[in-house]
């Protein structure tokens, strides 16, 4: 099929598809109706990479394919029991990596795991742009746990069963006290706090050339839309990009993306053309 056939085909499924949803929506409320919505939703979610699972979601590629620009020097951020970093560490051995958690609980999981690993520099706080201490929320499993109040009303995966009181530093001041010159990929996975973290390296962000970030549910507390991602992050000389199993799409920001569907995004420096190009060649 040409290409000229293969843009008539979509226009033709597009008219289709939109007199399809006004009419369905025109029947909301109708069981049949919900149903199908109920359906688009989720259908919605697996499109957008709704998927925490690495080897699935497009973090490997991404991991991959920085390890073949060179990767000395890796910072996890919110590494939970170390899954990322022990990722990370059989994709590039020789690299240094440091795992920060912030909750005591799941900091004693991870120095179980990787203890053994020399490379890997274990920090029981986690990072943001102040010093201080922070009431964490703990969902009723430990995989959740935020700076933000969780919802009380109902019982579930982001309700608070607790609080815990943690300890956090100024990233800008870790880098400086080990007097890192470069850092090639930072990963943030800390539920809601990501861009507070990344404004914490200050003057430090120039030495960074990767970050990888979470945008999602998390960011409806924190108020953190992806457009202050953006604004902050291309101001100081980076391309965002959403991450999908065989791609990272690259793209300016539209408030469109505004839709809080748990996702991981990248931003690469601009000068680091060649990267880019690979990272958004599909496969």
């Amino acid at each position: 099929m040409t290409c000229r056939w293969k843009d008539l085909a979509a226009k033709r499924i597009l008219r289709l598809g939109g007199s399809a949803s006004r009419g369905l929506c025109a029947r909301r409320g109708k069981p049949y109706a919900e149903s199908i919505a109920r359906a688009s939703d989720r259908f919605q979610s697996i499109l957008n990479n709704v998927d925490f699972r690495m080897s699935h979601n497009g973090e490997r590629r991404v991991a991959r394919i920085a390890s073949e620009s060179g990767v000395d020097c890796v910072f996890d951020i919110g590494a939970h029991v170390g899954d990322y970093s022990a990722m990370i560490a059989g994709i590039a051995p020789s690299c240094v990596i440091h795992a920060i958690e912030i909750l005591p609980e799941n900091f004693a999981v991870l120095e179980r795991n990787l203890a053994s690993n020399r490379n890997i520099r274990l920090n029981a706080f986690g990072l943001s742009d102040a010093d201080g201490e922070l009431e964490i929320a703990v969902g009723d499993s430990r995989d959740t746990a935020t700076a933000f109040p969780l919802y009380t009303e109902h019982p579930g995966a982001y309700s608070s069963a607790r609080s815990v009181t943690c300890t956090v530093r100024k990233a800008a001041d870790y880098v400086r006290s080990l007097s890192i010159d470069r850092i090639d990929l930072v990963k943030i996975d800390v539920e809601g706090m990501d861009l507070a973290v990344i404004r914490g390296f200050e003057d430090e962000l120039a030495r960074v050339r990767i970050i990888q970030f979470e945008y999602g549910l998390f960011n409806i507390l924190s108020r953190d839309l992806l457009a202050d991602f953006y604004s902050y992050l291309t101001s100081r000389g980076f391309r965002v990009g959403k991450i999908f199993p065989r791609i990272v799409s690259f793209a300016s920001y539209d408030h469109t993306m505004e839709n809080f569907l748990p996702s991981n995004y990248l931003a690469v420096r601009s000068g680091e053309g060649a990267l880019i190009a690979r990272l958004e060649q599909y496969g």
